[in-house]
């Protein structure tokens, strides 16, 4: 890492020989301000969504299927486009991608609360990935070129704790827009933070653009993006078609086939989107496959807990972000420190310590049933809130920090694409999961409700809608159509109380089998990446590797 100057690489060893000695110059703090605003929008956006989901699937009809499209859809057009945004960033200029970034998602976030339908929501969610693949890579490129190498673990963990402020108050700013306004507000509440973002980008953030100008590889942009896409819509079809349905299979192999078509075109490009030789820096390649595994598992806890928390529980919005502040809040704490401890520990040592924390804390979830409360749910996510910022931030520093100044953009949209495709891939595997759970078990679960009451199970079993709901964590205002409906055929209220109460026990205990299977294959996920970084180099070897790499350019 650092800049060549006379052949010798400088920024890795002060003068003195202890890293203690370099000092960022006061702008480089400035545009880490400039950039967390930026950035802050983006992650405030997904955090406030997250926790109005179920309500958004309530008010425009949505299936879990479909609510997953408002998440997913925008998690795969991300990935596929962060890659070539950060090339782009790199030769328009990263303050000029940036600004472009932040604009272009504060507007796409009014249409997102302008959307009158689940389809509208969806497309306008994917403008918003378009706007947010600029974004992000562009502006930790700003970061990579505008602090010493020394201090990129320290503005990294600021640069996540700035993050994780807004990931915590963001499940409570949304459970009061949801509570008290109503859902378009989660993306209306993104214009101010987004005018605040431009107008200090504008003023404190230095241009910076590559050395060389590189031309846009644009078959390569087009295959990759096609690539990601593909598998994508092949792994979500699962849900509905089966996993070895000819519809599945044939969308991941054409993914799988288009994916090899990507690395060709790369391999033979003079100028190629994505280097591979900086694939051949250890650190850099096992962060990115350590950040993938990490945020699929890390969605696990974060998407399916708010379902269990308002449908299983019956919780309001705002109760369920309330419930989930001992994760949001460790994690804004433990962002900064993960900073202080990679510089101590490294960043093998850190993601180790990481891992083992997110592991345990899946494991401690599936403790949890219908009726758990705080003891049992707050410190799995207090686990979990560690375990995430002591992954995230060595995994950044991994893959951003190995990389050459030069390439800052390039390599900060793979980070960034990498921790999307993650969570996309695991959103969409675990829903396909917890739909494959739902579909051999609500039957049983209804049956044994029952007893012997064949009719009523046929009733419920065979009603689509109502199984859908199931995936949903069968919510309050499903359970209020139910007795409705079953009011209007003419029972008396005594009995609709009883068959709602039956079926919402058997529907959440089926939830809650298929979200136990979720946190399960989690957990062993989040080991995989625990050990995954134990191939990670020291920065000395990373350095040694750069300066081979520099010195055949």
């Amino acid at each position: 890492m650092g800049e060549r100057v006379g052949g010798k690489t400088r920024g890795r060893e002060s003068a003195g020989g202890a890293d203690a000695e370099v000092k960022a110059p006061v702008t480089a703090w400035l545009s880490l301000l400039a950039v967390a605003l930026g950035i802050m929008v983006v992650q405030l956006d997904g955090s406030v969504v997250s926790v109005a989901n179920p309500t958004i699937a309530t008010s425009l009809h949505a299936s879990l299927e479909g609510i997953q499209w408002v998440t997913t859809g925008y998690l795969l057009v991300l990935a596929g486009l962060l890659i070539p945004a950060g090339l782009v960033a790199d030769k328009i200029g990263r303050k000029k991608a940036f600004l472009i970034g932040i604009g272009g998602f504060s507007l796409a976030s009014l249409l997102c609360g302008l959307s009158g339908s689940i389809d509208m929501l969806i497309g306008a969610r994917v403008l918003q990935a378009v706007f947010g693949a600029m974004l992000g890579p562009a502006g930790l490129a700003v970061l990579r070129a505008a602090f010493p190498p020394e201090k990129l673990s320290t503005a990294f963990g600021w640069f996540g704790s700035v993050s994780a402020v807004a990931l915590a108050g963001g499940p409570i700013l949304g459970g009061v827009l949801v509570e008290y306004a109503s859902w378009p507000w989660v993306f209306y509440i993104n214009l101010p933070f987004g005018i605040v973002a431009v107008l200090v980008g504008v003023f404190v953030i230095k241009e910076s653009t590559q050395r060389v100008p590189q031309r846009l590889d644009l078959p390569g942009a087009m295959s990759l993006t096609l690539a990601l896409v593909t598998l994508i819509w092949g792994v979500t079809r699962a849900q509905s078609s089966g996993w070895w349905s000819v519809n599945t299979l044939g969308f991941m192999g054409l993914g799988v086939v288009l994916l090899i078509v990507f690395l060709i075109i790369e391999n033979r490009s003079k100028a190629p989107m994505v280097p591979l030789s900086l694939f051949r820096i250890r650190s850099f390649s096992i962060g990115c496959l350590v950040t993938i595994v990490t945020m699929f598992a890390f969605f696990a806890i974060l998407f399916y807990l708010t379902f269990y928390l308002q449908g299983v529980q019956g919780k309001s919005a705002l109760m369920a972000a309330v419930a989930l502040l001992p994760l949001t809040l460790v994690f804004t704490v433990a962002s900064p420190v993960a900073g202080a401890v990679t510089g101590r520990l490294g960043n093998r040592g850190t993601l180790l310590l990481g891992a083992a924390c997110t592991t345990a804390s899946l494991l401690l979830l599936l403790r949890l049933g219908v009726g758990s409360g705080t003891v049992t749910l707050a410190p799995s996510l207090v686990l979990a809130g560690f375990g995430a910022g002591f992954m995230m931030i060595p995994a950044i520093e991994a893959i951003v920090g190995s990389a050459p100044v030069d390439k800052a953009g390039v390599a900060s949209g793979i980070q960034q694409s990498t921790q999307q495709l993650g969570g996309t891939l695991g959103i969409a595997v675990f829903g396909s999961l917890l739909a494959s759970v739902v579909s051999a078990k609500f039957g049983g679960a209804l049956a044994a409700a029952f007893g012997g009451d064949t009719d009523a199970v046929a009733q419920v079993a065979g009603n689509e809608q109502l199984r859908k709901s199931v995936e949903l964590g069968f919510p309050p205002a499903v359970q209020d159509a139910l007795r409705q409906q079953m009011t209007q055929s003419g029972l008396d209220s005594g009995d609709v109380q009883r068959f709602v109460g039956t079926v919402s026990h058997a529907a959440h205990e089926t939830f809650l089998s298929g979200m136990h299977q979720v946190f399960l294959v989690a957990a062993c996920c989040a080991a995989a990446a625990g050990l995954l970084s134990l191939l990670i180099r020291a920065k000395k070897a990373d350095a040694a590797s750069e300066d081979v790499l520099e010195s055949a350019r």
